[in-house]
């Protein structure tokens, strides 16, 4: 792994990716070959990663919760709103359907 993609583990992964990523280290991580210096990089990155993937399947579950909500008998969606973690948008009725 390039420096780079240390620094910010998260930029421009797909959660696959991150995922892919941190399971390299783990076993890295567990072969006991790494040297001490490697291996507390190695966690850093991990945590990072970690994070990343929490963070999406937070943001997943959420869009998963507010689509599961709405039947889409009434012909109205409300649109995902990343910003609103709390989905408190998901009861209300909108008017307009955008695709």
């Amino acid at each position: 792994m390039d420096q780079d993609t240390r620094n910010t583990p998260s930029q421009e992964l797909s959660f696959e990716e991150a995922m892919a990523k941190l399971e390299e280290l783990v076993a890295a991580m567990e072969s006991g070959k790494l040297p001490l210096e490697k291996l507390i990089s190695s966690y850093e990155e991990g945590s990072k990663l970690v994070k990343f993937c929490r963070s999406k399947l937070a943001k997943l579950e959420n869009r998963i919760e507010i689509l599961s909500k709405d039947d889409g008998s009434s012909g109205d969606w409300e649109p995902f709103n990343p910003s609103d973690p709390s989905g408190a948008n998901a009861g209300r009725q909108n008017t307009s359907v955008t695709f």
